[in-house]
């Protein structure tokens, strides 16, 4: 049997090691990529149960503190993660009613405008230097199909696909995961690690605290980027005299959580609609507001909020941000950047040390 195995160990006759090593890799690749080709498929199939379960996930990871400190204030455990979600509720529907409201009645003055600037574009293009001929009027019939979407525009987030019944099922299995998670999460927790060998679940908790922790600080200062962007972007259009300032405040707070791109996009929408609406000045401004607050985002907010929970390289978080996009949508932008974070937390945590952290540093050496 010995000598079956060192013939076995032996490299083929005529093919280098190096080619035979790096078949070997090639088809663990392959194993892999196609491993993963089908949990993707499994959970496109499945994407009302895991975007509310990722979600949750999110959620619980910003509201845990909130949980623990009410319990801290002796109230039991169960009773804090009602309140907790209760409170996100009242905030979240809070907010969203407002921003409807505002949409509702921003929006008319929108069109107006929309209407306004197109005639005077069309007016332009014919008395100016080009003296093109005009073709009806163009600016109606804008403001004509504008008024007649405003249905459509208002419950846009339907327009994908989704019914009523999804979004409604997908909003409760949220709250419902996310109260679990806040009430339950440490058992839950032990339940998972429990079905490792005790050999190994030691190493299984250490790690997995390290990846929460991860995760937590990532959506923490992530929600105060965003919050910073939003409340920044929402006292300058309110004082620029903007339609729609709580409808475009959320879509930047929003566009906070998709790192590197978001805010930038939805303050460039932001820019457009000041542009429409108010003319260039106003645009201007608004624009260098956004480049300020996305350079105090870089070099202060990011680093000192966010960057000592995440250890990723800028160009990491944009090739996995867009990968996250092309496979899923934005979804996958939004939750790509923290479950990658997470598992890189991992491999930090499991990766063996190395000979310079075993050393004395030079410091060390002087000293003795």
């Amino acid at each position: 049997m010995a000598v079956k195995k060192d013939q076995r160990s032996l490299p083929a006759p005529g093919v280098p090691v190096l080619l035979q090593d790096a078949a070997g890799w090639c088809w663990r690749i392959i194993v892999i990529g196609l491993a993963l080709t089908l949990l993707g498929l499994v959970a496109r199939k499945l994407e009302l149960v895991v975007i509310p379960l990722l979600t949750a996930l999110l959620l619980a990871a910003l509201l845990s503190p909130v949980t623990n400190r009410l319990e801290r204030l002796r109230l039991p455990r169960a009773a804090a993660a009602i309140v907790t979600v209760l409170l996100a509720i009242a905030v979240l529907g809070g907010i969203g009613a407002f921003v409807v409201n505002r949409a509702a009645a921003g929006y008319p003055q929108l069109v107006d405008q929309v209407g306004h600037l197109v005639d005077q574009t069309q007016r332009w293009l014919t008395n100016g230097p080009l003296h093109l001929k005009q073709s009806g009027d163009l600016g109606t019939r804008i403001t004509d199909a504008l008024q007649s979407r405003k249905g459509q525009v208002a419950s846009g987030v339907l327009s994908a696909g989704r019914t009523i019944a999804d979004v409604v099922t997908g909003v409760v299995l949220t709250l419902f995961l996310t109260l679990f998670m806040l009430y339950d999460g440490p058992r839950i927790w032990a339940w998972l690690t429990g079905l490792f060998p005790d050999s190994a679940r030691a190493e299984t908790d250490r790690v997995g605290d390290r990846m929460w922790r991860t995760l937590s600080g990532y959506v923490t200062g992530t929600f105060i980027v965003a919050l910073f962007h939003g409340a920044i972007m929402g006292i300058t259009l309110a004082i620029l005299g903007v339609p729609l300032v709580a409808p475009l405040a959320v879509l930047v707070f929003i566009g906070g959580f998709i790192p590197l791109i978001g805010a930038v996009v939805f303050g460039g929408l932001a820019v457009l609609v000041t542009l429409v609406t108010n003319g260039p000045t106003a645009a201007l401004v608004l624009l260098i507001v956004l480049v300020v607050g996305n350079q105090i985002e870089s070099h202060i907010l990011q680093p000192f909020v966010v960057g000592r929970h995440v250890s990723l390289h800028p160009m990491a978080i944009a090739v996995t941000l867009t990968s996250g996009a092309v496979l899923a949508g934005l979804p996958g932008a939004i939750f790509a950047v923290p479950l990658v974070a997470a598992v890189n937390a991992a491999a930090v945590e499991l990766r063996p040390p190395r000979d310079s952290d075993r050393l004395p540093s030079a410091a060390a050496v002087e000293q003795t």
